[in-house]
């Protein structure tokens, strides 16, 4: 099963699916959390803090692992019965997209666009593959003022078609709004 959440920012996205998967798993489910986010600066640092925080007194346990590209190798390490969070696409495009080492400026070829595009849909498609549920969550970021510079369009241009290409194949797709889950496909149970 393939979950997609979306939202803005502080809009409850990773709280929600972190609760939905606990209460949908059962005693053969593993839960794994892949954070892609890494302690770029003293904000990110809390926030990542916070988040295995409040993971640690959690009823449930977390497999946390924090990868930050190249998320795809992670299949190997996964069970069938998983039930597999990724916190969060929107930074995982920002590292495949501005910050591997080797990319430096090849972010403004089309071809590289497309090759990061297409990169990303495959490791997400070896995660799905690999475990039994699968959730992704995204920030929704085409809402905000048009971009002032060609990178940051052709980042939200980009994250645009990953998540179309995520919810045309998604069971459910939800938009946090105020912390209220809205179903966009399927349905909430």
């Amino acid at each position: 099963m393939l979950i997609f959440v979306t939202g803005g920012v502080r809009s409850g996205k990773s709280s929600w699916a972190e609760h939905y998967l606990t209460v949908k798993k059962n005693q053969a489910n593993r839960l794994v959390y892949i954070a892609t986010s890494f302690p770029s600066d003293e904000e990110m640092t809390k926030r990542i803090l916070q988040h295995q925080l409040k993971r640690a007194q959690g009823k449930e346990k977390w497999l946390a692992i924090e990868q930050t590209n190249d998320v795809g190798k992670l299949s190997k390490k996964l069970q069938k019965n998983d039930f597999v969070l990724l916190d969060c696409l929107t930074t995982l495009l920002t590292n495949e997209f501005f910050f591997h080492e080797q990319h430096g400026e090849r972010w403004q070829a089309a071809s590289f666009r497309q090759y990061v595009l297409e990169k990303i849909i495959r490791d997400l498609s070896e995660l799905q593959k690999s475990c039994e549920l699968f959730c992704i969550v995204s920030n929704e970021v085409n809402w905000e003022f048009p971009a002032r510079s060609n990178a940051v369009f052709q980042y939200v241009r980009l994250l645009g078609h990953l998540h179309q290409q995520i919810v045309e194949r998604a069971d459910l797709a939800v938009r946090m709004e105020f912390g209220i889950p809205v179903a966009m496909k399927g349905e909430l149970q």
